[in-house]
């Protein structure tokens, strides 16, 4: 026979420590017992017999109480048989043989008239019995509170570190889970309710693949994945997608997150992941999705400063995790998928071919998928009819799908806090402007003067007029009201969001960003401190145009990020200045040429926002595009 049949399993080893020590307590309590009896029995052996009359019944002397006067009559009249003393209290019997008890009054140290301390004598003198006893003069009623008392006293700390520390055992004893791993239902969820992300997507239906026939694809030799990354900004659909991915092959879906695995208890983590992948197999096919995996770290090689067990601990859940992976079998069908925000700080061992074999990105979601992500959010509110999503969905550059979401949930909630039934295009950019400006209307508002705010109303048409007739991108709303550190803004949109600029596009972006000075000294004859971030701006994109771009005429394809520091000396970065200097002049004429020949387009545009305060969809473009009517 195997010697390995012989060895209990854990289960048998954990009944059989927890019989031995019920076994001892046990012992150790007969053993307390008989000498609790043999002590008492020894103490009883050496007592007189008047002592042992008065202790056998108390009760009969207990039930005949009398005032100490009384007994001290008694005593006076040579009535008194027997007495028996316990502290203060007196059990006597008289010549005619009746029981009685009192209890001696206690007059202070310095009474020399006390019957207690003149029994002795009075004993010799008249002739009668005088003993110590040992009797409890409580009723059974005050014996057994009082003893839950103490008992209370003594055990209750015991108790009490017992109801703490006992579960806190059995966690420990259980691998630490203070909650059973949760099997989720099997998602609904298909890549076709995925909006955007089709490279994810394309990327993730070969894993469905091979969890759909595992077989097919070991016939030939080809390896299921044990592990996928996801990779991307926060908010992209990360989950969506792992959840979307049970779906498609219909597999159950465990979902936790890179902190379920620490513990106060070394060691709890490790039984964590256990206990993970055992239900995993035993709902496969299963997906295991470990949302912020890199949570769980980076293995410590334990030479920095401050290494300690918790470190070691982190390694040892690494290790154990790694082994659970390599351990899946061909046909386990049981697939990790692991998404991070930082991929660089997952362990290098998970990301190594055979544990997570896949890294799939994901990205912000483009102009026609964020149309359609308005367009499904919209949908899920009263949102009134002939809503411009296209507008809006380029408005939302950089938003995220969460961020749509919060975005068209937060309008909803403009709508119903001005008591209106649906939610409206305007209730929308408003949303948006405070997502994407960083707040609601500052109370800046009250504090600017009307001068200051018909500044504010031409730098801003200035802004818009410029980047319409230049074509610098889209212009979709333009508003004065402040917001954050800024006291107005112009949305410009590109038509498209391809990664390549022209020289063009950048020149009419250049001429854009100048274009609120410009229109500034056009109608005032001054310029003020509100173009400070535009000319920031305006000069990080010359700079990089000549020195980084090859649109410069200086140093033509030469390009400043690759020369080596210390052969940019100062003539080359006064060169650098000068021509980026140069472009800036001529995006301004070009921006001064435009205000001044369509300046008509300029005040009304400027008109409109005093009145409105904020103009978009089509009375911009008309006033953009120089329509009367």
């Amino acid at each position: 026979m195997d010697s390995a049949s012989n060895t209990p399993s854990p289960g048998l080893r954990q009944k059989l420590i927890i019989a031995a020590s019920a076994a001892a307590l046990l012992l150790a309590g007969l053993g307390l017992s008989t000498l609790h009896e043999r002590t008492a029995s020894e103490m009883q052996a050496r007592k007189n017999a008047t002592a042992l009359a008065f202790e056998k019944a108390p009760e009969q002397w207990l039930a005949h109480p009398r005032e100490a006067s009384e007994f001290e009559r008694a005593l006076q009249a040579k009535d008194v048989a027997a007495v028996g003393v316990s502290g203060g209290l007196v059990l006597y019997t008289d010549r005619s043989g009746k029981f009685f008890s009192t209890r001696l009054i206690d007059c202070g140290l310095g009474c020399k008239n006390e019957i207690g301390s003149r029994l002795g004598e009075l004993s010799v003198a008249q002739g009668f019995a005088l003993t110590d006893i040992d009797v409890d003069a409580r009723t059974s009623g005050q014996r057994l509170f009082q003893s839950l008392e103490r008992a209370a006293n003594v055990l209750g700390p015991i108790l009490l570190l017992l109801l703490v520390a006992a579960p806190l055992i059995y966690l420990q004893m259980r691998g630490g889970l203070g909650q059973r791993t949760r099997l989720a239902e099997k998602p609904r969820t298909r890549f076709d309710d995925v909006i955007g992300a089709d490279e994810a997507k394309k990327a993730l239906r070969r894993v469905a693949a091979f969890m759909k026939d595992p077989k097919q694809y070991a016939a030939v030799g080809a390896k299921a994945p044990r592990g996928v990354l996801l990779d991307g900004p926060p908010g992209t659909g990360k989950t969506l997608l792992a959840k979307a991915l049970a779906g498609e092959c219909g597999a159950s879906f465990i979902s936790v997150d890179g902190s379920y695995f620490s513990s106060m208890f070394y060691g709890a983590g490790i039984g964590k992941v256990k206990e993970l992948f055992k239900k995993a197999r035993e709902s496969a096919p299963c997906i295991i999705f470990i949302d912020e995996i890199d949570g769980i770290g980076k293995r410590s090689n334990g030479k920095e400063a401050g290494g300690g067990g918790g470190e070691q601990e982190q390694n040892r859940i690494i290790n154990r995790l790694l082994v659970e992976m390599d351990g899946f079998a061909a046909l386990e069908n049981v697939v990790v998928v692991g998404a991070t925000n930082h991929v660089d700080n997952v362990d290098e061992a998970m990301r190594r071919p055979g544990r997570f074999d896949l890294i799939v990105r994901t990205a912000l979601p483009t102009v026609p998928e964020r149309e359609q992500l308005f367009g499904l959010y919209l949908g899920q509110t009263k949102s009134a009819p002939g809503i411009d999503v296209a507008s809006i969905a380029r408005t939302a550059a950089g938003m995220s799908p969460a961020d749509i979401a919060n975005c068209v949930n937060r309008a909803a909630a403009y709508a119903a806090e001005a008591g209106e039934a649906l939610v409206s295009q305007e209730r929308v950019y408003q949303s948006l402007e405070t997502h994407q400006l960083g707040g609601e209307v500052s109370n800046t508002k009250n504090l600017i003067t009307p001068e200051t705010l018909r500044r504010i109303a031409f730098h801003e048409s200035g802004h818009a007029l410029v980047a319409h007739v230049l074509e610098a991108g889209s212009v979709e709303r333009v508003s004065i009201e402040p917001r954050g550190p800024a006291l107005g803004v112009t949305y410009v949109a590109r038509a498209n969001e391809e990664p390549l600029y022209g020289e063009r596009e950048l020149r009419g972006r250049l001429a854009m960003m100048l274009a609120g000075r410009e229109a500034e000294l056009i109608a005032f004859g001054n310029a003020s401190s509100g173009a400070a971030d535009d000319l920031k701006r305006a000069s990080e994109l010359a700079t990089n145009m000549v020195g980084s771009l090859g649109f410069g005429k200086t140093f033509g394809l030469l390009s400043m990020a690759g020369v080596p520091r210390e052969l940019i000396g100062p003539d080359v970065q006064k060169s650098v200045l000068d021509e980026a200097r140069a472009l800036l002049e001529s995006a301004q004429a070009e921006c001064r040429r435009v205000l001044e020949e369509k300046r008509d387009r300029l005040d009304r545009l400027t008109e409109m926002l005093l009145g409105q305060e904020t103009v978009s969809g089509a009375p911009l473009k008309r006033v953009l595009a120089g329509d009367t009517v």
